[in-house]
């Protein structure tokens, strides 16, 4: 079995790695799986695969939610980033709900910063294999491989509280369930009867599911409670804002200023989270007055090229992401 420098190495080699054509799912990762899909989890799995690590991770997945649950049966699962180290497996939901039922990308964490962010190297963002860096907001939890040499031990607990829980979180919910509901409860970072009853007296209030364990929704809902809100507060994505730098990398930032543009062109509604994902391209698609089939093939990509007066030979390169950019800082797209 392999460690987790071989495991990064093996990820770090993959980047560049892009789709041919773009949005088609095919590279040489769908290739080696056997499978021409959403690839972020075959990524994750063709880098352990290629360090001696496939057992570490739990073995070979495509679908996310599987493999989480893979983490989570074998005890290796741990929700938000508390504790989160490189060489954990991350992943995200988009939407924010917390829940390993709604995840739907995947990464492999590289860094972790004092600004409680992290780097990860991940597949299947922006139709490539790319560096990201990532803040908490759309965190599900992390999956700790069982790497031979080099991983750290589990953290305590799996980053839910419940009765038995000790600690400064657990200070920190005394006091905020003393601030929302006057529960009059000492703060001595000791989940016990008392804090037991409360944090179900406080699920019961806000329609959550009355089980005791204060979770990812039960910490939603806390501090949608101590803004004064009775519904949960959306977490905002990592996107930067502001001019694009034309550098003909579909990144995040540009394709959260398509999103932007998209929304004020014909009201969709979309997240600005800057994930290139079916909704989006759907999106983008309407708007260019092609089939709705969320795949961005020649036919898209074609349009694409003509609205911004591209040559069009239906490859999205870094010259037709170059314009691209361009046309979204002129506002002109």
């Amino acid at each position: 079995m392999g460690n987790v420098q071989g495991m990064l190495t093996a990820a770090r080699r993959l980047l560049g790695t892009t789709e041919h054509p773009p949005g088609s799912n095919r590279n040489l990762v769908t290739k080696w799986y056997g499978f021409s899909g959403a690839w972020c989890d075959m990524a994750v799995s063709y880098a352990a695969a290629h360090s001696d690590n496939l057992s570490a991770i739990g073995g070979k997945f495509a679908y996310t939610v599987a493999h989480a649950r893979a983490f989570q049966s074998k005890g290796r699962w741990h929700y938000g980033i508390g504790g989160i180290r490189p060489g954990d497996v991350v992943f995200f939901d988009w939407s924010g709900s917390r829940s390993i039922g709604a995840i739907d990308h995947v990464g492999i964490v590289e860094a972790v910063h004092s600004n409680r962010t992290i780097t990860t190297l991940e597949g299947n963002t922006s139709d490539a294999f790319r560096r990201r860096r990532r803040n908490s907001a759309c965190v599900v939890g992390y999956g700790r491989p069982a790497y031979k040499s080099g991983g750290a031990p589990m953290p305590s607990t799996d980053g839910i509280l419940r009765k038995g829980s000790k600690g400064q979180a657990v200070k920190t919910l005394q006091k905020n369930l003393n601030t929302v509901q006057k529960a009059k409860l000492t703060v001595d970072g000791d989940f016990g009867t008392a804090t037991d009853k409360a944090v179900r007296t406080f699920q019961a209030a806000h329609h959550l599911t009355v089980d005791g364990e204060y979770g990812p929704k039960s910490a939603a809902m806390m501090k949608a409670a101590l803004a004064g809100r009775s519904k949960p507060i959306r977490p905002t994505a990592l996107v930067a804002t502001g001019a694009l730098e034309v550098d003909g990398e579909f990144g995040p930032a540009t394709c959260a200023a398509l999103q932007r543009t998209l929304n004020s062109r014909m009201r969709v509604g979309l997240d600005v989270d800057g994930a290139f994902g079916p909704l989006t391209i759907t999106a983008l698609q309407r708007y260019l007055k092609v089939e709705q089939d969320g795949v961005v093939g020649p036919r898209t990509v074609t349009a694409l090229q003509g609205h911004l007066g591209a040559a069009t030979d239906g490859e999205w390169g870094a010259d037709t992401t170059r314009l691209l950019q361009k046309a979204l800082n002129d506002g002109a797209f």
